[in-house]
C-alpha cells in the first residue's frame, strides 16, 4: 500500500510539473509573436504608440515568466527528494529565461527610438521585406525551441534523424544567411549615410542574436544530454 501511495503521489507531482511547464512555455511562445509584431511595428513610421504597447506586454509577460520560474524551480527543490522527479524538465528555464530578457531589452529599445530618440535607424522601404523574413526565421526558431522542450518531446534522437521536422539549428542557419545578405547590401549601400548604415547593421545583427541564442539553448541542452549531465535533450538539428 505505502508504494502505491508513493508511486500516485510521485505521478502526481511529475503531471503537475509537467503542466506547469507547458504553462511556461507557452509564454515564450507568446513572446516570440510579440517580438515579430514589434519588428513590424518599427519598420512603420508614427508607430511608436504600437511599440510602447508592445513594449508594456513584453514587461509584464517576462515579469510572470520570471515568477513561473522561481516557483517551478523551489517545486523542485523541495520535491526533489522523490524519486522519479528530476531536473530535466526543468534544464531549459535558464537559457530560456536569458533568451527572454534580450527579446524585452530589444523590444524596448525600438519603443524608445520610436517615441524619442530618431536615431536614425530607420529602414529604407526597400529592405523591409528582407527584414521581416529574416524575423520570421528568428521566431521559427525560437518556436523550434518551444516545441522541442516541451514534456514529452525532448528526445534528441528522432530530431537529429530529422523526423520530417526543421529543428532550431535549421531556422538558426536559414536567420544567418538572411542576415547576411542584408548586412551586405546595407553595408554597400551608397545612397545611405555612413552612420545610417552602421545604425542599420546593428539593428539586423540584434535581430539575428535572438536567433543564435535559442540555438546556443539548444546546444547547450544537448551537450548536456551527452556528457550525462542531464537527462533532458532538444531538437537541436542543422
Amino acid at each position: 500500500m505505502e508504494t502505491q501511495v508513493r508511486v500516485a503521489e510521485r505521478s502526481a507531482i511529475s503531471t503537475s510539473a509537467e503542466a506547469s511547464l507547458d504553462s511556461y512555455l507557452d509564454g515564450v511562445a507568446n513572446a516570440s509573436m510579440i517580438f515579430r509584431t514589434a519588428v513590424d511595428a518599427y519598420l512603420r513610421d508614427g508607430s511608436d504608440g504600437l511599440c510602447w504597447q508592445l513594449a508594456r506586454r513584453i514587461a509584464d509577460l517576462v515579469r510572470v515568466l520570471d515568477d513561473m520560474q522561481q516557483t517551478l524551480e523551489m517545486r523542485h527543490a523541495a520535491q526533489s527528494a522523490i524519486v522519479g522527479v528530476t531536473s530535466a524538465m526543468l534544464d531549459p528555464l535558464t537559457g530560456l529565461g536569458r533568451m527572454l530578457k534580450d527579446i524585452k531589452r530589444q523590444i524596448t529599445g525600438f519603443a524608445i527610438e520610436s517615441g524619442f530618440t530618431l536615431s536614425g535607424r530607420r529602414v529604407p522601404t526597400h529592405l523591409s521585406a528582407e527584414v521581416q523574413e529574416l524575423t520570421d526565421e528568428v521566431c521559427a526558431a525560437i518556436d523550434a525551441l518551444v516545441e522541442a522542450c516541451r514534456p514529452g518531446r525532448q528526445d534528441w534522437q528522432r530530431s537529429a534523424a530529422g523526423d520530417g521536422k526543421r529543428g532550431v539549428g535549421w531556422h538558426e542557419a536559414q536567420a544567418d544567411r538572411l542576415s547576411t545578405a542584408l548586412l551586405r547590401r546595407i553595408l554597400a549601400d551608397e545612397a545611405l549615410h555612413v552612420e545610417a548604415r552602421l545604425l542599420l547593421a546593428q539593428f539586423v545583427e540584434e535581430i539575428d542574436r535572438v536567433a543564435d541564442q535559442a540555438e546556443s539553448v539548444a546546444s547547450e541542452l544537448h551537450t548536456a544530454s551527452l556528457s550525462g549531465n542531464s537527462t533532458a535533450v532538444v531538437g537541436y538539428s542543422h
